[in-house]
């Protein structure tokens, strides 16, 4: 797993993390809650990290529309996709 992290986007996204090996984006959300999107390109990610606004465009480009997984442990072998 190799991990790009971007912190302290805005009030409500605390962190923003890629994981370049399975194209998952990773948002820490001010009440520490961790959510898991995939795939996700890098240039996606970055895009976000350089946004104005990271949380409006977050919601715009991908909650809703690109598959959010859960995860016990993170690795490629305990995904499920929701």
């Amino acid at each position: 797993m190799s991990y790009v992290w971007n912190r302290r986007l805005s009030n409500e996204m605390r962190e923003l993390g890629y994981d370049i090996v399975t194209k998952t984006l990773i948002v820490t959300f001010s009440d520490g809650i961790r959510r898991y999107y995939a795939p996700v390109t890098y240039e996606m990610y970055s895009t976000i990290c350089h946004a104005k606004f990271p949380q409006r465009l977050f919601q715009q480009t991908i909650e809703g529309k690109i598959p959010r997984i859960y995860v016990t442990e993170y690795d490629s072998l305990s995904r499920t996709v929701h």
